[in-house]
């Protein structure tokens, strides 16, 4: 889901995103366009935002740690830190 909170007492939602599978999407930061995403089983997904207020965003890439499963148990990626200088 993406809220635009800039009048905290009005937030507004501006609607929402599936992925491309059952794991649960967690620990989201953003550096620029990206929105860089733990998904437990699914690993790391990278999301390149189109038009934040739409909640339009694609799937730039991934990196599967858990590749038996995508489903929506707590088991993969835990986080991810997209703030290191090499990215």
């Amino acid at each position: 889901y993406v809220l635009d909170v800039r009048n905290l007492s009005k937030p507004v939602m501006a609607g929402g995103h599936s992925g491309r599978t059952d794991a649960i999407d967690h620990n989201l930061y953003v550096v620029g366009d990206l929105v860089y995403q733990a998904n437990y089983r699914a690993g790391l997904n990278i999301l390149q935002i189109q038009d934040i207020s739409a909640a339009k965003f694609i799937e730039s890439g991934y990196f599967d740690v858990y590749p038996d499963s995508n489903s929506n148990n707590f088991n993969g990626a835990w986080s991810n830190y997209p703030f290191f200088p090499s990215g």
